[in-house]
């Protein structure tokens, strides 16, 4: 009991551990997306915000290039003046000359205004001056956009002036072609601008910010939105206190579910291995027949378990559970050492009844490992001086899905000179290809096929092909579950040349296969 408690611990740690983990990711994981969803948000309205600006830059610049008045005349004014009255985003018009602003419905009576610095030119040709400053308002930059002489004057803040949920937050509109900042609101830093591409992706990340970005290619625009990503996690504390009880509630079930898992993992190992300390395993021996002679020619050894062996309670356990419990509990591979063993022992006394004789032996998927029970089986056989084909190893097409893995194991049964068997061929992945690339010597087909000859059943052609594509490569035939001599004309006739089954004999203990064989050494 001990030893299951030090063995549950860990698995029982983690079932408790893993879903508060989770959970506190889960928090962390939501605090971040949802930053990203309202950084999101207050991107797309930038960037709505700045296409309708440019829209109506466009088209009033469109306008004026339509208007046959002498710039700065008295009516290209008036005519300005209406313009701007019936526009949101636009908040002066007027004409440059040269880097100058000649005259403007800002700046009536101010004269010419000169613009400080080069202007920037878009990839549409509307030239910029951002952050320019006017005599009526010196401490307030505008944008001013030209174009043929005609000019658009924005206030920078119009597009961005929105309310957000933190003074750390910032917000950006950028030119795209050339790239440029042109506004921008809180502590937004310029080198974001070298993280873009366009077209633009939804979220791009800094050392310390989420930024998200929105673009228009069409309008040559992108709007920006960033907040640092500490911010996001301030309220990781309250997602935790909500997240957290659900985690404790899984990790207390989890855990009761791997206790559960882990004590009958345990139980079953423990009860297979004092069944082997007890020998309650025995092994029984099915004759596999020369279909042309009807002389048995090998045995398949066959493990059986009489738990509480001795005991007035002494109950079979079915091959098909306890195999399945071995592999599953990691105890097959002492399983098949066990059979190897009551085999090797056997086998001098079964080669004295018939010289020329084999065992078949059965091998696990798992069994087909480095340094395994083949090994262990050659170590066996070479100290015995056991003569080469005295056995036979079957193996499932479980077992071959990966084939790499397997050959090393395939060939240390090479190397005693056993031969190489596919058991219940069919039922699996196998495919021509893969017995191609395998080294094997026998096919043996499993029962289902068999049992399908001459109850017209629409599976006999799959018999009839599995029975060609083995001739096709050379390799022998061993048909399993073969019950009425029908079946056995059958298989003879096609050119199968072995087969097992009760039309021939059932499993047996040793004496009985020896009183057998001597038997027919008799004949």
């Amino acid at each position: 009991m001990k030893r299951f408690y030090v063995v549950a611990s860990v698995p029982l740690l983690l079932a408790a551990l893993i879903p508060i983990a989770a959970s506190l990711y889960l928090a962390q994981r939501k605090a971040r997306d949802d930053q990203v969803a309202y950084l999101t948000s207050l991107a797309d309205e930038v960037l709505r915000r700045g296409i309708a600006s440019r829209q109506q830059l466009v088209a009033a610049l469109n306008e004026l290039d339509k208007d046959p008045s002498p710039p700065c005349g008295q009516a290209s004014l008036a005519r300005m003046q209406q313009m701007v009255g019936t526009s949101f985003y636009l908040q002066g018009m007027g004409s440059v000359v040269e880097g100058t602003l000649v005259c403007s419905t800002l700046t009536l009576g101010s004269g010419p205004v000169a613009l400080a610095g080069k202007p920037m030119v878009t990839s549409s040709g509307i030239s910029s001056w951002i952050g320019a400053r006017l005599p009526f308002a010196p401490e307030q930059p505008f944008h001013i956009y030209a174009r043929n002489g005609h000019a658009v004057i924005i206030h920078p803040g119009i597009v961005i002036d929105m309310p957000v949920l933190h003074a750390d937050v910032s917000l950006g509109l950028a030119i795209t072609t050339p790239k440029a900042l042109i506004r921008s609101r809180g502590p937004l830093q310029e080198a974001w601008l070298d993280l873009y591409q366009a077209p633009a992706p939804s979220l791009v990340e800094s050392d310390t910010h989420h930024i998200v970005f929105r673009s228009s290619q069409e309008n040559n625009i992108a709007a920006l939105a960033a907040a640092p990503k500490a911010l996001a996690y301030e309220g990781l504390a309250a997602q935790a206190l909500v997240l957290a009880p659900l985690g404790l509630v899984a990790s207390a079930t989890l855990a009761l579910g791997v206790a559960a898992l882990t004590r009958w993992t345990l139980s079953s190992r423990s009860r297979l291995r004092a069944g082997l300390r007890r020998r309650e395993f025995f092994v029984l021996y099915q004759p596999i027949v020369d279909l042309q002679t009807r002389r048995w020619v090998g045995a398949e050894a066959l493990l059986r378990w009489r738990r509480g062996n001795g005991k007035a309670n002494a109950t079979l356990v079915p091959p098909d559970e306890f195999i399945a419990e071995a592999e599953r509990t990691g105890v097959v591979a002492h399983i098949t050492r066990y059979v190897m063993d009551r085999v090797l022992e056997d086998l001098p006394d079964v080669l004295k009844a018939s010289p020329g004789f084999h065992v078949s032996l059965n091998l696990s998927p798992q069994d087909l490992v480095a340094d395994g029970p083949v090994q262990y089986l050659q170590q066996r056989f070479d100290a015995q001086d056991l003569p080469p084909g005295a056995l036979m190893l079957e193996v499932t097409e479980r077992g071959l899905v990966d084939v790499e893995a397997a050959r090393p194991a395939l060939q240390a049964g090479r190397q005693i000179g056993a031969s190489i068997a596919m058991d219940d061929f069919g039922t699996g992945y196998s495919s021509l290809s893969m017995l191609e690339s395998i080294d094997i010597d026998t096919l043996k087909i499993d029962r289902i096929f068999i049992a399908s000859i001459g109850a017209q059943a629409a599976i006999s052609p799959v018999t009839t092909h599995i029975i060609e594509m083995a001739q096709k490569l050379g390799l022998d035939l061993i048909a399993e579950g073969v019950e009425t001599q029908f079946q056995a004309d059958f298989l003879r006739e096609r050119g199968v040349r072995h087969a097992q089954g009760w039309l021939f004999a059932k499993a047996m203990p040793l004496a009985e296969l020896l009183a057998g064989l001597k038997a027919q050494a008799a004949r």
